[in-house]
């Protein structure tokens, strides 16, 4: 079993109906083919942390390299892996930016208990920068 995060920039704004859109195609499409994961939009950039049979995630990340909403994507880690971090998620889907006092940490804690620290941190990481300069 393989975990990869990658980063992308979004071709364009997505409306929350779209987002709601890609959440449901996704989370039905990750449980059909044994796929956990998250991904983080920011309005202008996607995180997603994908997870599953190596074969599976390869084929899913075809998917998403072809998909016209990214442009620029790089993968930023790619690990095997024993256990998942996102069990029982088949795709869950987070919209920043982060805006009110204290929601990092309200961030970090809707994370998976069973996330490692440092894909705790990279995450927040990400969700904290939403809509600083770039």
């Amino acid at each position: 079993m393989i975990s990869l995060v990658y980063v992308s920039t979004s071709s364009g704004a997505l409306a929350a109906e779209e987002l709601a859109a890609l959440q449901a195609q996704a989370s039905r499409t990750n449980a059909r083919c044994g796929v956990t994961g998250m991904l983080v939009y920011d309005g202008a950039r996607f995180m997603q942390l994908l997870e599953g049979a190596e074969r599976v995630v390869n084929a899913t990340m075809g998917r998403i390299q072809q998909d016209s909403r990214h442009q620029g994507l790089s993968i930023l880690r790619r690990d095997e892996i024993t256990e998942r971090e996102c069990p029982d998620w088949s795709m869950r889907v987070i919209a920043l930016p982060l805006t009110a006092a204290g929601s990092a940490t309200e961030f970090a804690g809707s994370l998976p208990g069973e996330m490692a620290p440092e894909t705790r941190m990279l995450f927040t990481s990400f969700a904290s920068s939403a809509g600083k300069e770039r």
